[in-house]
């Protein structure tokens, strides 16, 4: 099976190019997302995780790894902010090479443009994008896993909501955008059942390592954290997770 994956969207945009000539952007742009992912993937094999694919689309790239529900949270925070790491490490680069002469004004502006811009479209957050990834983690540190879920689809929701009205144009490029990310939207919302049972059935399952202990005055355990250990009323949360489960 193929890891490196190309959507549709990069074949059409490869076409445009052609048809207008405009190579040096297209290559600043893809050699920008190129080391993004490498950013990723850097991140990816240092936690020792395995990569399914790296997908290419007309805005950018996304690379998908096996990995459980139940997770460090440090970790995958590495992972989320390495390709936003590559691409300032990249503004350093470019930097010195106008500073020698190695690149005129045109292509230093026209990489500092498609950096920036795409930079701040990653950081919105959008279910899909690594800027929902990182607000989505930063939560786990201080609210329970199923609040945090519920939280962000509201976050992500609002966030389509102003990016289409902000971006409102019949370019067809940001159609396909608005098309896409309520589509991961809507795909996201169909599994987030699945994802929560998962992130209880996980921990009954597997000897998983946790970052502390959390005691809790109740039995519900929607209000489990990630990366912790729970006590329901100093009972241990796989017991109260198996008596959960034991109904069905």
């Amino acid at each position: 099976m193929k890891i490196i994956k190309f959507d549709v969207s990069f074949y059409l945009l490869i076409l445009l190019t052609f048809l207008c000539g405009n190579f040096k952007n297209i290559l600043i742009l893809y050699l920008i997302i190129i080391v993004h992912e490498i950013g990723h993937i850097i991140f990816i094999k240092l936690f020792n995780k395995n990569i399914v694919s790296i997908k290419f689309y007309a805005f950018g790239g996304i690379s998908k790894y096996n990995t459980l529900v139940n997770h460090q949270i440090l970790e995958e925070l590495l992972i989320a902010i390495g390709g936003i790491l590559n691409q300032m490490i990249l503004f350093i680069i470019f930097k010195i090479l106008y500073s020698f002469n190695i690149i005129n004004i045109y292509t230093y502006k026209l990489f500092i443009n498609n950096n920036l811009s795409l930079l701040l479209f990653n950081l919105i957050p959008m279910i899909g994008l690594d800027g929902e990834k990182i607000i989505h983690l930063l939560l786990e540190y201080i609210l329970p896993y199923y609040l945090v879920n519920k939280i962000m689809i509201i976050v992500s929701i609002l966030s389509i909501i102003i990016f289409i009205i902000g971006s409102i144009s019949y370019k067809i490029n940001i159609i396909y955008v608005s098309i896409f990310f309520i589509y991961k939207l809507i795909d996201y919302l169909k599994n987030n059942k699945y994802l929560v049972n998962k992130f209880y059935l996980e921990r009954y399952m597997y000897d998983l390592p946790y970052r502390k202990i959390t005691y809790l005055n109740n039995d519900n355990i929607k209000n489990m954290y990630q990366d912790r250990y729970h006590f329901f009323n100093n009972i241990r949360e796989y017991e109260v997770i198996k008596r959960k489960y034991a109904r069905y």
